[in-house]
């Protein structure tokens, strides 16, 4: 067997290898279509709306203190200005 043959047997095998691969997905491609054409898709399920479930609130923790709102404030503006590594 001498080099212009094993070129020649090398190149068959690579041709019908991309004919079926292309065939295939060529196939594919025709069968999700026609899948996606008659086949009815799921219907959309929407969630029930739920009531909101009452909180229940301390007696005496019905509000945040001014002073907590401060405290925060102050604590997100020092992180704001800090430098970043």
């Amino acid at each position: 067997m001498d080099i212009k043959e094993s070129l020649f047997t090398a190149l068959t095998l690579l041709g019908l290898g991309m004919a079926f691969v292309y065939l295939f997905l060529g196939l594919l491609f025709i069968c999700i279509h026609l899948m996606a054409k008659y086949i009815p898709a799921d219907p959309v399920v929407t969630p029930a709306k739920r009531k909101k479930a009452a909180v229940p609130q301390a007696s005496g923790q019905s509000q945040v203190s001014p002073q907590v709102i401060a405290a925060i404030t102050s604590a997100v503006k020092q992180y704001r200005k800090a430098p970043t590594a």
